[in-house]
């Protein structure tokens, strides 16, 4: 065994008799299943939860090493939630039932400035937050462990919400109450098929003991989520983007000075040597996350295999943990363990309904927090299900950020591998992965790439990050990533490429935006009840919408063409692909409207022409008038470029600044890009990535879904009421009109950051808290240098309880904190005025 379990012997309280029925069927009696059990049936919902072997006695939780991480290491709002609902959730447990339960805390040493600098994030985060202490100096280092080895130590921290727990016992208890609240709980008992009707509606769900019928399912089966059969599905089972990776952890007898040692070391986190340990009261525990010593696991027969642990590969996480504790060395006996973990391409978790199955819901590929997240999963979780949507936007650990194509089991195995390094690193947001790319890519991947272009990747989409002189062959893996100190390696690059967008005129690829067509009867009256602008324009006329949820906020953001009286050319963010189509044909369903939509976006390559003289470039390559009269801002036209014909320009640059994206047939796309840069050199033509259209973007004050936005704000808080049409209806309509009459607690802003030096200042990363009079009233959502501001820019949101007003924005001493360094700033509700530069 990994760790001590619990004594007490739970399967006598459950039983394998099923009932026939169900509000709702849970499979998998790991720490998130019976946590969800347990939610669900504290509402008052019929539950039965399923497990094939015993309550946590198999599976990610009987193996892991117990360690649960602080709320405060999450970079994502939501995760950050679910774990502090999850610890509150198991200290209660633990009052009551007395199982083994050590809020040890975590103390992260770091031997480089990148480290130091995670560490200066995460105390300015703890000064709100609370749950850190600082470490000084190696004295006071040493009196939390004595035997850690301090002499290369750079900086150090101490999370004190690390929490180390008996998992076993944790599941069993969390089980133990779900009965008590009305869960019926059955051990020994397998889920062979869940059914689905006419319409892939869950109906029921078959066990090796019986038929039990149930409008919702719930697949919490860990590393076999997304391998149960399911009836009428054309893969049968639902496609999901996680797969299991094989790690190893030692598990030793206590380090010889144990004695000295008090029952609440504790874990020790070497951040630049990615290794854990935790030195309890009876027994030691390493674990490793290096790349070479992790493997995604393979499947025989459907069973995943087992395979003997390997010493070989544990060899430089064990070094390296003999680094900084080198009592270990000496330890004698020593048991190499391995386990199975379910992990995601994005290193995010997945909970929610799947696309593929109505009343299917998931909650899995927790990347090796699990534990750190479940008793909060399974209260979102449940909201989910019988409220219709959690309490908190979820968007970025939604199983619906994935396409089908993510769940490609080659895909998976070469990815995995390079996320589980991630576990337990303080900051993922920034991280570009080296490990399975080029699943996506432009038509013209190759000849941006001879332009010097720089890759980053999303949702497995090539994207160019930024160009360089020369082609660059290095990976963009730690070129890309955020938290600098100073200029990071990119800078000067995209200070080029932004100058040429707003003095010239730039070139970008922007062919990974989400593309659909609508078209049908009823598209008109559908549309104008999913969006909270007017889109019955005239045929020609693009429209900036959002699509609101019942609460008003923003379930997407987009842009609607009008190609004719029943059809229309939409764009969306990347990462909306599925959930976009899927709320559009929910709602088409629902309304009984006469709709086709149909998802281009690997129909169309899409070039964004940005800048003041990008007017006379396609005045250069079309017959089409681009005249100021002609063509204006928010129109669409087909045009021809070339030889090539069907090409739709659009008038919007989606950064503030004057432009057209080209969408081009993909066989056609070659040929327009050579004609576009050929044209271009006339005009000093420059390519530019993703880097520059976000500092374009925040400079102007141009809030992004997924980054700034979400399904909690509204266009009243984003500052974009001016775009709600109120003389329709549409959903949300009564929530916007209520902030209207009512006033907002919260509101976007615009902030620049006084006395900022870009070359010896610690960058933003988003994050950060705004302050006023030197109190804590908001945060960074994103930032950039403004290049023609001259000086730092962030876009934030800001809160107050009794409503936000102008003279509360322009009062009051405003101020940041950026990794423990604190500016100056000026706030603005609205976009700034720049010139124009030609």
């Amino acid at each position: 065994m990994l760790v001590p379990r619990y004594s007490f012997f739970f399967s006598r309280s459950f039983s394998n008799r099923l009932i026939t029925s169900s509000d709702v069927v849970v499979c998998g009696g790991g720490i998130a299943g019976t946590s969800i059990a347990y939610h669900l049936a504290r509402r008052g919902k019929r539950v039965c939860l399923i497990e094939k072997h015993s309550i946590g006695g198999a599976g990610a939780t009987a193996k892991c090493g117990g360690l649960v991480s602080s709320p405060l290491i999450w970079d994502d709002l939501a995760c950050e939630y679910m774990a502090r609902k999850s610890l509150n959730l198991y200290d209660h447990l633990a009052d009551i039932k007395g199982f083994e339960y050590v809020r040890c805390g975590r103390l992260s040493v770091t031997t480089s400035e990148r480290g130091q600098s995670s560490i200066d994030r995460l105390l300015s985060k703890g000064k709100v937050i609370g749950g850190v202490e600082k470490i000084s100096d190696h004295s006071d280092l040493v009196s939390f462990m004595p035997v850690l080895n301090v002499k290369d130590v750079k900086g150090a921290l101490l999370t004190t919400e690390d929490v180390y727990v008996d998992a076993v016992a944790l599941c069993q208890e969390l089980a133990a109450e779900a009965a008590l609240a009305g869960a019926r709980i059955s051990e020994g008992v397998s889920v062979t098929e869940v059914l689905l009707g006419h319409d892939r509606q869950v109906y029921a769900v078959d066990t090796t003991e019986g038929l039990i019928e149930t409008p919702v399912f719930v697949d919490a089966s860990g590393i076999w989520s997304g391998h149960i059969s399911v009836k009428n599905l054309p893969h049968g089972r639902v496609q999901l983007a996680s797969f299991p990776a094989i790690y190893q952890n030692l598990l030793t007898e206590r380090i010889p000075s144990a004695s000295i040692l008090s029952k609440d070391q504790p874990i020790v986190y070497d951040m630049d040597r990615n290794v854990v340990i935790h030195a309890g009261s009876n027994r030691t525990l390493v674990a490793g996350f290096n790349e070479e010593s992790i493997r995604a696991a393979s499947k025989k027969d459907d069973k995943w295999m087992e395979t003997r642990h390997d010493w070989d590969l544990f060899q430089g996480s064990l070094g390296d943990a003999i680094a900084r504790i080198p009592m270990i060395g000496s330890i004698k006996v020593g048991e190499l363990s391995q386990g199975l973990e379910a992990y995601t391409p994005d290193g995010a978790c997945t909970i929610g309904e799947s696309s593929q199955a109505k009343g299917y819901f998931v909650a899995g590929g927790f990347c090796g927090q699990g534990l750190s997240l479940a008793g909060g999963v399974g209260e979102v979780l449940s909201e989910w299900i019988i409220d219709g949507r959690p309490s908190i936007d979820v968007s970025r650990i939604d199983v619906a950020r994935f396409l089908e194509l993510h769940a490609n089991q080659q895909y998976l195995c070469e990815r995995i591998p390079e996320v589980a390094t991630l576990t337990y690193r303080n900051t993922k947001s920034g991280h570009q992965f080296h490990s399975a790319r080029n699943l996506r890519m432009s038509p013209i991947y190759h000849q941006l790439k001879a332009a010097g272009a720089v890759f980053g990747e999303t949702m497995g989409y090539e994207r160019p990050l930024w160009f360089e002189s020369k082609g660059p062959e290095k990976s963009v893996y730690s070129a890309s990533e955020r938290g600098h100190l100073g200029k990071a390696p990119w800078f000067a690059h995209v200070e080029k490429e932004y100058g040429a967008c707003r003095e010239r005129v730039g070139l970008i690829d922007l062919t990974s935006f989400t593309k659909f067509e609508l078209s049908g009867p009823d598209v008109v009256s559908h549309l104008q009840y999913l969006c909270s602008a007017d889109i019955d324009r005239p045929i020609g006329t693009t429209i900036f919408t959002g699509m609101q949820n019942l609460t008003g906020g923003y379930v997407s953001d987009c842009t609607l063409s009008r190609l004719g009286d029943e059809s229309f050319f939409m764009v969306a963010p990347t990462i909306q692909q599925d959930r976009v189509f899927n709320w559009m044909n929910k709602w088409a369903q629902i309304r009984n409207a006469n709709v086709h939509i149909q998802d281009v976006t690997a129909a169309y390559t899409a070039l964004g022409v940005v800048g003041p003289l990008s007017r006379h470039l396609l005045s250069d390559l079309t017959d089409e008038s681009v005249s100021p009269t002609a063509f204006p801002s928010f129109k669409c036209k087909e045009i021809n470029i070339g030889m090539a014909t069907g090409i739709r320009a659009i008038s919007v640059s989606h950064c503030g600044e004057l432009g057209w994206v080209l969408y081009i047939p993909n066989e056609q796309a070659q040929n327009v890009y050579e004609r576009i840069v050929e044209a271009g050199r006339e005009y000093s033509l420059q390519h530019a990535g993703y880097y520059t259209l976000r500092h374009l973007r925040i400079e102007k004050f141009y809030v992004y879904w997924g980054q700034d936005i979400d399904a909690t704000v509204t266009p009243v808080e984003c500052g974009r009421s001016f775009r709600v049409h109120l003389q329709k209806d549409f959903i949300g309509k009564a929530a916007i009109e209520k902030q209207m009459e009512e006033g907002i607690f919260k509101r976007f802003v615009h902030v620049l950051v006084d006395n900022f030096d870009p070359s010896r200042d610690p960058t933003p990363i988003g994050g950060e808290f705004i302050y006023r009079d030197g109190r804590m009233v908001g945060h960074v959502t994103s930032t950039a240098y403004g290049f023609t501001l001259g000086a730092q820019v962030c876009i934030a949101v800001v809160h107050k309880e009794d409503g936000i007003s102008m003279p509360f924005l322009t009062s009051g001493k405003w101020h940041i904190e950026i990794a423990g360094r604190e500016y100056g700033v000026r706030i603005s509700p609205h976009s700034p005025t720049l010139p124009m530069e030609s």
